[in-house]
């Protein structure tokens, strides 16, 4: 069987860190390891391929075609299979990813003939056999139409094939996060044991948690070529034995590489031994959910933390000389002098990067806001990315709030000690790749705020007098 896997891209309207970000597609190397060795399979990133998707699919005459997503990818998808089905007569069309499994009706659509809902691993060479032999079809996956009933799902389960990551070989040089170049992905673990009430990441399994044997992580690790690994588990930093059993195995198979992680800030409090330990085999950053520095916010969240956790977590971090990501959620009820300070909070700390995230109620989140609250329609999936003020501010207009969140990232970004840090620290081509990426990013936002309705208050942010603070 011919099957073809696409990686959507992002659309237009969704402000793109992939600008500064671009990693391979997982999840579709792990599928494309789950069929038969006599299919031709390809997989296309259309992140950054250069042909049009109806060329390769012109060439490569998909039987099958297969595309994965998050919500900002809907519409993408559906074009896709509706693409394909215009193209190629009689091709069957396949679409999945976190949000088709929790919301398969969003992805309902006559060119999708198929919605995988749950066990994507477990289900997927079933249906290759339905569509081969005509077996039934498993319990998971949705015909179009067809709504979910929970209730006859299987429990979630997994299993975890090693990837074929030769199919993206063409692509890995440009694969990279943030100023990690030619970063390869490896996951060790599913969910979250942690309740914060504005995460998906719960959703997808059912809250529940679930860890890859490590005999088998060690033993993908020694696969991967790339020296710059990152570990996309929603939290790695979790299990104290599992991460001294990790130190230990990687010193004994003499594996040599640099991680970039997720962790939480208490558990970096509770164990800055852990931490100097991985900084030893090659522990480089770690994405930290700081998310406020209001004790009272952070209670809202559920986040379990405290603003002095916080602190004492890149204390920790930067006497160790690892770096930290920081994700900060800026509610719709800050002010401008809520901004100020989270600017003067994440100057303090010694934050080089810093990912701002306005609270966004995704479906399925314990976040609940009426309609009318929305800044953005719920079926205006592309913009649900993150990025886009979702909840009307209450205390200034949007177009003033995306302005605050753009004046937020100029000061940090052009902070003149940040600036020098990354000067002796990284390849001038890192630099510029980083450079030319937060400005298409920053042009991203402007174009939102040009778009909001004019307030007569309001003021452009100045790039000049934020890079002089």
């Amino acid at each position: 069987m011919r099957i073809l896997f696409a990686r959507p891209q992002p659309a237009p309207d969704t402000i793109g860190l992939q600008h500064i970000m671009v990693v391979e597609p997982l999840e579709l190397e792990v599928m494309a390891a789950l069929t038969a060795p006599n299919d031709q399979v390809m997989i296309a990133d259309m992140i950054l391929e250069k042909r049009p998707l109806a060329q390769i699919i012109r060439e490569f005459q998909p039987e099958l075609f297969c595309t994965t997503g998050y919500i900002t990818h809907l519409p993408t998808m559906k074009a896709y299979c509706r693409l394909a089905k215009d193209l190629v007569p009689g091709v069957r069309t396949i679409a999945g990813g976190v949000h088709v499994e929790k919301f398969p009706e969003d992805a309902d659509d006559p060119a999708i003939d198929f919605r995988v809902v749950r066990n994507a691993t477990r289900v997927f060479p079933e249906l290759l056999a339905h569509l081969r032999f005509h077996t039934p079809l498993p319990a998971g996956i949705l015909r179009t139409g067809e709504p979910l009933k929970p209730a006859e799902l299987p429990p979630f389960d997994f299993y975890f094939p090693l990837p074929r990551r030769e199919l993206t070989q063409r692509y890995r040089r440009q694969y990279f996060y943030v100023f990690h170049h030619r970063v390869a992905l490896i996951k060790t673990s599913f969910g979250c044991p942690y309740h914060c009430n504005f995460c998906f990441c719960r959703q997808i399994t059912d809250g529940h948690y679930f860890a890859r044997p490590l005999e088998d992580v060690i033993a993908e690790l020694k696969t991967i070529r790339e020296k710059e690994v990152y570990i996309v588990d929603d939290d790695f930093l979790l299990s104290p034995t599992r991460l001294r059993e990790f130190i230990r195995r990687l010193r004994e198979e003499k594996i040599e590489k640099k991680y970039l992680v997720y962790g939480r800030a208490d558990f970096i409090v509770k164990y800055p031994d852990i931490i100097r330990e991985l900084k030893s085999v090659g522990l480089r950053t770690v994405i930290v959910g700081i998310e406020s520095f209001n004790d009272q916010e952070l209670a809202s969240f559920e986040k379990s933390t405290t603003r002095d956790i916080n602190r004492r977590a890149l204390a920790v971090l930067n006497e160790n000389e690892v770096d930290c990501y920081a994700a900060v959620i800026t509610s719709p009820g800050w002010s401008e002098e809520d901004f100020q300070r989270a600017g003067d909070e994440l100057l303090s700390l010694g934050i080089k990067f810093v990912n701002l995230q306005p609270l966004t109620p995704l479906k399925g989140t314990g976040i609940e806001v009426a309609d009318e609250e929305l800044a953005i329609s719920r079926e205006d999936f592309a913009r649900w990315d993150l990025a886009h003020v979702a909840i009307r501010p209450t205390r200034m207009s949007i177009e003033r709030y995306y302005e605050n969140i753009l004046r937020l990232y100029e000061r940090i970004v052009f902070n003149r000690k940040n600036l020098l840090s990354h000067a002796r620290r990284y390849p001038l081509f890192i630099q510029w790749k980083l450079a030319r990426g937060i400005y298409r990013v920053r042009q991203q936002y402007l174009q939102r705020i040009a778009s909001c309705p004019k307030s007569s208050s309001s003021s452009r942010p100045s790039t000049a007098k934020m890079a002089a603070d």
